[in-house]
C-alpha cells in the first residue's frame, strides 16, 4: 500500500471558499480514543507494507495534542518502515512546531496554501519558512518539476490549488460546489489521477492510496458522497477485501467512474452521458451511488455529505 491519507480534524483556522471537505474553525475531530482504535484497524506492517501516512485537515496544528497523538501512536505501530508526512497552511508554523514534528518522525512537510482561496499571509510566510525548513537541513521537493526529486532524508514542499496542478480545477466537493468554484468538466478524469480511486483496492500493489475522513473510510480524496467503510467499526483490510470483487467497486479501483452502473444495467456510455449532463464523472459518482445504488455505502457516517445537491438528485432522475 503506497499511502493513507487521514484527516483526523477537520478544524482549522481558515475557511477557505474551496474546501472540499468544509473545514473551519469548530469542525469536528477524533478524540485521542477513537484515533487510539483507527490505528489499531489500520493494515497490520507485518503483512502490509505502507509507504506513507499523509496527515492533513482541517489544520492541522490547530490541534496539535491530536496531530501529535496521532503521530506518536502511527510511529508506535510502524517503525521507521513507513514515512510520516503531514499537510499544513503552514500559518501556524514556526520553529517550535516544526521542530516538535521532526521529532516525532515526520520526514516531510507541505504547505498546501499557495494559491488564491488561501488567506495572503499563507502564501507571503513562503520565504520565512523556507528559511525556517533549509535551517534544520530539509530539502524541497519542487511538485512541479518533470527531473527526479529527493525521496530520502526530511523534505518539505510547497504547492495549492493553482490552475498548473492536478487539483487546479477544484474537485467538485464542499465549497467549491456551494460557491460555484469548481471549473471541473468531463476531461478532468480525477478518478484516475493520484489522490483518485484507481487502484485503491491494490492494497498489496503500489500505487494503492485510500483516503481516511476522521475513521470514514472512501476510496479517494475527492470522495464519494458517503464512505465505504468506518475503521472504528472495522478493519481497514476487511473493508477493502469486501469490496474488492464488486464490480462497481472494480470501476472506480479502474479509474472508470463512467463504468460502475454496468453491473446494474447502465452501461459506459449511459455513465458518459450523465457526466456530460451534470458537469463532470465526480457528480455522476454522486448521482450514480444517491439514485442506483445507496445500499453499497455506508449510512450515518460522520463525514457524509448532506448538501442538496444530493437530494436534487435523487428526486430530479
Amino acid at each position: 500500500m503506497e499511502s493513507i491519507y487521514w484527516v483526523p480534524s477537520r478544524d482549522c483556522n481558515q475557511k477557505c471558499p474551496h474546501c472540499y471537505n468544509d473545514s473551519g474553525p469548530g469542525a469536528p475531530g477524533l478524540s485521542l480514543d477513537e484515533v487510539d482504535a483507527c490505528v489499531r484497524n489500520l493494515p497490520d506492517p507485518d503483512r502490509v507494507t505502507v509507504g506513507r501516512f499523509i496527515l492533513s485537515g482541517g489544520e492541522v496544528l490547530v490541534w496539535p495534542e491530536l496531530l501529535f497523538h496521532a503521530l506518536g501512536r502511527l510511529r508506535e505501530r510502524y517503525g521507521e518502515r513507513t514515512e510520516l508526512w503531514v499537510q499544513t497552511n503552514g500559518d501556524l508554523l514556526d520553529g517550535e512546531a516544526l521542530d516538535r514534528l521532526l521529532d516525532a518522525g515526520v520526514s516531510r512537510v507541505d504547505v498546501a496554501s499557495q494559491d488564491r482561496f488561501h488567506v495572503r499571509t499563507s502564501v507571503t510566510r513562503r520565504p520565512e519558512l523556507t528559511r525556517l525548513f533549509e535551517d534544520r537541513g530539509l530539502t524541497e521537493v519542487r511538485v512541479d518539476e518533470t527531473e527526479p526529486q529527493p525521496t530520502d532524508g526530511p523534505r518539505f514542499a510547497f504547492w495549492g490549488a493553482t490552475e498548473d496542478e492536478w487539483i487546479g480545477p477544484l474537485w467538485p466537493r464542499g465549497r467549491a460546489v456551494e460557491r460555484g468554484l469548481s471549473k471541473a468538466t468531463p476531461e478532468d478524469r480525477f478518478c484516475s489521477l493520484w489522490s483518485g480511486a484507481k487502484s485503491f483496492l491494490d492494497y498489496d500493489a503500489p500505487g494503492c492510496e485510500v483516503n481516511v475522513q476522521l475513521s470514514d473510510v472512501y476510496p479517494c480524496c475527492p470522495m464519494t458522497c458517503r464512505p465505504i467503510g468506518n475503521l472504528l467499526e472495522e478493519p481497514l483490510l476487511d473493508t477493502l477485501d469486501r469490496l474488492r470483487e464488486h464490480p462497481v467497486f472494480r470501476a472506480l479501483n479502474e479509474g472508470r467512474p463512467e463504468a460502475m452502473g454496468e453491473a446494474l444495467g447502465l452501461d459506459e456510455s449511459h455513465g458518459f452521458d450523465r457526466s456530460r449532463a451534470l458537469g463532470n464523472h465526480c457528480l455522476w459518482c454522486d448521482e450514480f451511488f444517491t439514485v442506483h445504488a445507496p445500499e453499497l455505502l455506508e449510512s450515518g457516517a460522520r463525514t457524509a455529505r448532506s448538501e442538496p445537491f444530493l437530494v436534487q438528485l435523487s428526486e430530479s432522475v
